[in-house]
């Protein structure tokens, strides 16, 4: 009887070891996928947060490999200690869970869970004792700002060029690397307004319909076109160098450069402190202002509707407009 199974035993265990080379082939395929498509500011950001796991073991003397409860909780105490903010700790945690599981250890759920309550009773700590950490959240810039700023804009090829690039960024809810990555053959105008295909969301792509602001300043169509006759561009990126001569150049603007040219825009209508950012939660926090619902707002910017950013920005709004304490006769 042992005779007449030992074939098949071979052939079973034969069988079985092609089965797992071949999937092994594919897990190793799919990382290399996921490392190639992984956007550099997010990989750049994984290397920071592996980089500060390696400092933290290194001063423990603990293996890098360890990822136990008791070595998660040290590490998220080792970066407050360290003067890390509560938003940078979660981030180096999700940083290092990202590495573990990418290397095929990914960590128990428990273990991660533990230490995000230790993160969170840590941030407590910090709130009881009133300590801030880190820049804070940038401001949303309003509708008034923005209109601000947009006449603060010279009347110059770069100019036509920022309130352009200020406005469909602020009516697409747009991130900076969104606008920097927008083509002229992604935004095509129809009797509404525009329509413009955002094709690098950290979503997926979506398409948005932009339509005519009520003031010429700060109406996104307008701006489109009025670029559009200035720098006679016909295809490639939308948004382009242009030297300190005001040469348009074929090259265009990275994410960092269009962040440089928010801030810098900002600054000359003399609101310091605004970032790229400020137009994304600003048309957010705007839309809520003006009756939208967080479905509608996500759409357009390309949030999950229960993404806990998107309501943080709209409780900016609900909690003057939707108030326990208003109206009851105080």
């Amino acid at each position: 009887m042992t005779a007449e199974l030992e074939p098949r035993v071979h052939v079973d265990l034969a069988r079985e070891a092609d089965v797992a080379a071949r999937l092994a082939a594919l897990d190793r395929a799919a990382h290399a996928y996921l490392e190639e498509t992984t956007k550099p500011n997010t990989r750049r950001a994984y290397e920071d947060d592996w980089r500060a796991w390696l400092a933290f073991c290194t001063e423990l003397q603990v293996p890098a490999d360890h990822g136990s409860v008791g070595t998660l909780i040290a590490f998220v105490n080792w970066l407050y200690g360290n003067g890390a903010s509560p938003s940078t700790v979660e981030r180096r945690l999700a940083g290092v869970s990202v590495a573990f599981r990418d290397a095929g250890h990914p960590l128990d759920r428990d273990v991660v869970r533990a230490a995000r309550k230790a993160m969170t009773v840590e941030a407590d700590k910090l709130a009881r004792v009133n300590e801030r950490r880190g820049r804070g959240k940038a401001p949303a810039i309003t509708v008034a700002q923005l209109r601000a700023i947009c006449q603060a804009c010279p009347d110059t090829l770069a100019g036509a060029r920022d309130r352009a690039a200020l406005l469909l960024g602020f009516a697409l809810a747009a991130r900076r690397s969104e606008i920097a990555s927008l083509l002229v053959g992604d935004i095509t105008e129809v009797e509404e307004g525009l329509v413009v295909r955002v094709r690098y969301g950290k979503r997926g792509a979506r398409e948005v319909a932009v339509p005519y602001g009520s003031h010429p300043v700060t109406c996104p169509v307008r701006a489109w076109r009025a670029w559009l006759a200035a720098s006679g561009i016909e295809e490639g990126p939308a948004f382009r160098w242009i030297d300190r001569h005001d040469n348009l150049r074929d090259s265009g603007l990275s994410g960092d450069a269009i962040g440089d040219l928010v801030t810098r825009a900002a600054k000359r209508a003399g609101l310091d402190g605004r970032t790229a950012h400020g137009l994304r939660s600003g048309l957010a926090t705007e839309a809520r202002r003006a009756g939208h619902d967080a479905v509608s707002i996500a759409e357009q910017g390309g949030w999950s509707p229960t993404s806990r950013d998107l309501f943080g920005y709209m409780q900016i709004v609900d909690r003057w407009t939707d108030n326990a304490a208003a109206g009851i006769g105080l």
